[in-house]
């Protein structure tokens, strides 16, 4: 069962607790990271769209590190 540190904690309870095989796991936790991705970009967006997140400021930040590479 090929499981990273991120998510061995809830992949050991899947299995101790609920039963489920490695297949099973790695099903489960290949599904919990695309949640988590869209979860993210979501937050992400809702942010700018609320103007908590000041994109333009992250926009210069990242423009003026290209140079730091």
């Amino acid at each position: 069962m090929a499981v990273d540190d991120e998510y061995q904690q809830i992949a050991e309870w899947l299995k101790t607790e609920k039963g489920h095989s490695d297949l099973e796991i790695e099903k489960i936790i290949l599904h919990l990271r695309h949640y988590e991705e869209n979860t993210q970009l979501n937050s992400v967006m809702d942010s700018i769209g609320s103007g908590s997140l000041n994109l333009t400021a992250i926009i210069e930040q990242a423009l003026s590190d290209e140079g730091e590479s």
